[in-house]
């Protein structure tokens, strides 16, 4: 169902950045996060994001990522319902961008509605399934 970073993908070449394409739906951690043990970030809180890619400048090697992931801030609705609502591109948070040791995961198997800008999952988007 969902495509893990830590479960499935390793470094460098074998990581989830690797796999990704523009379109794809993914969650991103802020805050601080832990890259090979060594504690990054601004020190605050995690908190999990989700961002449907647009363009990617990364480079892989054999164990090391680097780069950026540049895409459109999304949101879960209201009400909680398993859907994500695309920004309006207006507003000058709507696009985000951050680096490959920050993705967590890519939702797969969504359902775009794209004259509506929304894409519905098939299970619930809650924090927790990104802890």
């Amino acid at each position: 169902m969902v495509d893990y970073q830590l479960d499935h993908h390793g470094r460098g070449e074998d990581h989830l950045s690797a796999c990704l394409n523009e379109g794809d739906v993914v969650v991103y951690q802020a805050g601080t996060w832990y890259v090979d043990g060594v504690e990054v970030g601004d020190g605050s809180t995690p908190t999990f994001h989700y961002c449907r890619v647009e363009t990617m400048q990364i480079v892989w090697t054999h164990n090391c990522e680097h780069g950026v992931i540049r895409g459109f801030q999304m949101q879960v609705d209201q009400d909680q319902r398993l859907s994500l609502l695309l920004c309006d591109e207006d507003q000058d948070d709507s696009f985000v961008e951050f680096g490959p040791e920050q993705l967590v995961a890519r939702l797969p198997n969504l359902e775009w509605n794209d004259s509506q800008q929304i894409a519905i999952s098939p299970f619930p988007l809650d924090d927790a399934l990104w802890k």
